[in-house]
């Protein structure tokens, strides 16, 4: 029986040296192990300008939009542009029939050079009878009588003189013009077709600039003033950005949509945009230059819920904003404080200076001081 005991005892002991050996080599193998060097990509830092903006939709519409009519009722008897021509102003787009009213000019000339002679011959008379009754050799009566014959040329004359006029302006409206410069959009009749001061014959669209109609909501209002820049871009040139101002503001809401009416002019001289396009619209509200910008990417996040005392839910979310700069092939934390962000890029307010390395690919796997090897050194933004 003490023999068995002893045994055991023995075979006890064997197995915690055992195990205490076993131990004692895992531990050093721990300590012997090297830092593995973690794979990231940097660039440098750099300094530039940062645009805050608000964005829109809208539709593209020309500047002006005017529609033509006809002031004469009758037939188009010429046609002399189409939709899709570009015109000037004043440029002739069709003509209407003018036969009758040429003739009404060949009369009212005629008339009116016969009373011309007419108010002569009075003239004449009247001069002669006035020198005879300064010197009383004629009667009252007879210097009024011709006087009045006077007057009544005088008017005669001045009578046709307008009815000359009003008929050449009449030809002249025979010939419709383009009230403005641009481009013909409609053409709501054909030659040989009734025109009718009620019915356009063509509409007119300026197309340079072009215009960008916008709403913006009440809040907004404020952020919105004449002058400002905005950006335009359309699906037809996706890799393309229009510059226009914001050129008009509605002085009052719409009830309904509580929002105002904002108009952006936008230059057009390559002709690009065409009325009816659909634009998103930037409107810059403020621009800061020479400032450090780093890619959005590039920024980690911390998130926490912070206890501000009280009831339990009595607390707000903080976020914690930070990046790794590469110093000796060490990985450095560093918080940082955020501005504008524009497109890809966003501002730092402090936290890092222009010229240091950031680390663009591979942060997620860092920790504060961890060893880096560095793939690809770019140069920024």
């Amino acid at each position: 029986m003490l023999r068995k005991y002893s045994l055991y005892l023995l075979t006890t002991t064997l197995i915690i040296l055992s195990v205490l050996s076993g131990c004692g080599n895992k531990n050093k193998v721990t300590k012997t192990e090297t830092e593995v060097a973690v794979p990231v990509q940097v660039s440098t830092v750099t300094r530039g300008s940062v645009e805050s903006k608000i964005d829109f939709l809208g539709n593209i519409s020309g500047s002006q939009d005017v529609k033509v009519y006809s002031t004469i009722p009758t037939c188009i008897v010429t046609m002399k542009v189409d939709v899709g021509d570009v015109v000037k102003k004043g440029q002739v787009l069709a003509v209407v029939d003018n036969e009758k009213i040429r003739q009404m000019v060949i009369q009212a000339e005629a008339g009116m050079e016969s009373a011309r002679a007419q108010y002569k011959n009075v003239e004449t008379e009247w001069n002669r009878i006035n020198k005879l009754y300064q010197a009383n050799a004629v009667s009252r009566a007879q210097f009024d009588g011709v006087a009045a014959q006077r007057e009544a040329a005088k008017s005669a004359v001045k009578q046709l003189e307008a009815a000359l006029t009003n008929a050449k302006s009449q030809v002249e409206d025979s010939y419709i013009k383009a009230p403005i410069a641009g481009v013909v959009s409609e053409r709501f009749l054909e030659q040989g077709d009734q025109t009718s001061p009620q019915m356009p014959v063509f509409t007119i669209v300026k197309m340079n600039p072009v215009k960008v109609e916008i709403e913006v909501v009440e809040s907004q209002i404020g952020l919105v003033k004449i002058g400002q820049m905005a950006h335009v871009k359309v699906e037809s040139y996706p890799d393309q950005k229009f510059e226009g101002k914001v050129s008009k503001i509605d002085p009052t809401l719409n009830p309904m949509s509580r929002t105002i009416g904002v108009e952006i002019l936008i230059d057009n001289s390559a002709m690009k945009l065409k009325p009816g396009m659909f634009a998103r619209v930037e409107i810059v509200i403020d621009r800061h230059d020479d400032t450090i910008l780093i890619p959005k990417y590039a920024v980690l996040e911390n998130t926490t819920l912070e206890y501000l005392g009280g009831e339990l839910t009595n607390a707000k979310v903080k976020i914690e904003k930070y990046i790794y700069i590469v110093q000796d092939s060490i990985a450095l934390k560093k918080p940082i404080q955020t501005g504008f962000e524009d497109g890809p890029k966003i501002e730092v307010l402090y936290g890092i200076n222009a010229g240091e390395r950031l680390v663009t690919v591979g942060q997620h796997n860092l920790f504060d001081s961890s060893k880096v090897d560095i793939v690809t050194n770019g140069s920024g933004l």
